[in-house]
């Protein structure tokens, strides 16, 4: 006995069982007849796509071969308007759209230092360049909204709070050490791969609840870490310890002077691994073995 399954032969999507001898294919459209003993396609005229009834009325940008759809703003950057969007067609894709409000030079710089960090073989680089805004286009937006240069990048899902919105919770002290940590792990890649991000805030961490996880946007300070002037690495980890020093709530003193010492520039030291050890086991004597800290949760 075997079984046979088909297949679109133009875009390879499965196609369904169906009562009839011939099916629409819901991927690319095309009519296949002759179902299931003989079949082939063939191209039919395909109807003019219209658009979504829930996006009319939104603006659009228009930006590389598509339209997009500005669902919602996100954000107001130093130089940029950040806004959820997506592509207006029948296969559409999120984006997280950056719109220059200047001449839109930080905004290509920006997009400069990701790609080439995108690019790097320092240790750590298969992991830690997902945790990397992922351009998908970039260009002089046309449409609704005017600007200099805008950049679109993959929404990452889950990634709904930035840390400076938690700070008006009352959290679990061990938010705050694991998002330190996460920080603190990203910076010590980014060091190692040359540069800087100069810009560690609490508007700028990006954190997933459900799965522990933090991550840095706001790239447009990010610099060569061995040029002159501008910000340090002691400067981003000092940065990433107030991010978790601003969401303690009643935590043990230990972990409060430890947070308050690391994050002055001038005490923490150059190297984030260190920082990062140290807070592990100032944790540990603090608050005990780690255990699952749920974000939504009120401090223990």
């Amino acid at each position: 006995m075997s079984i046979k399954v088909l297949a679109c032969p133009h875009c390879g999507a499965p196609i369904p069982p169906e009562s009839g001898k011939s099916v629409v294919c819901r991927y690319c459209e095309r009519v296949l007849v002759g179902l299931p003993r003989s079949w082939w396609a063939r191209p039919v005229a395909v109807p003019r796509w219209e658009g979504r009834a829930s996006d009319h009325g939104k603006p659009r940008v228009g930006l590389g071969e598509a339209s997009w759809i500005l669902d919602r703003h996100l954000a107001t950057g130093e130089t940029s308007e950040v806004f959820l969007a997506h592509r207006d067609a029948r296969l559409t894709q999120r984006v997280v759209m950056k719109l220059a409000t200047d001449d839109g030079a930080r905004l290509r710089r920006e997009l400069g230092v990701v790609r080439r960090l995108r690019q790097s073989s320092a240790q750590g680089s298969e992991h830690f360049v997902r945790l990397l805004p992922s351009p998908v286009v970039w260009g002089t937006p046309r449409g609704d909204r005017g600007a200099a240069f805008a950049v679109a990048t993959r929404w990452r899902p889950g990634f709904v709070h930035t840390a400076a919105e938690l700070r008006s919770r009352r959290l679990d002290p061990r938010v705050a050490v694991w998002i330190g940590k996460r920080l603190l792990e990203q910076l010590a890649w980014l060091h190692g791969a040359g540069f800087v991000h100069g810009a560690v805030s609490p508007d700028h961490t990006l954190v997933h609840a459900r799965d522990h996880g933090a991550v840095l946007v706001g790239w447009s300070r990010a610099a060569w870490r061995h040029g002159r002037g501008g910000a340090s690495t002691r400067d981003d980890i000092a940065q990433a310890v107030q991010v978790a020093a601003s969401l303690l709530v009643g935590a043990p003193s230990t972990l409060v002077r430890f947070l308050q010492a690391h994050g002055d520039a001038a005490r923490c030291g150059g190297d984030a691994l260190a920082v990062h050890a140290a807070l592990i086991r100032v944790s540990r004597e603090a608050l005990g073995r780690p255990r699952h800290a749920p974000v939504n949760g009120a401090a223990s």
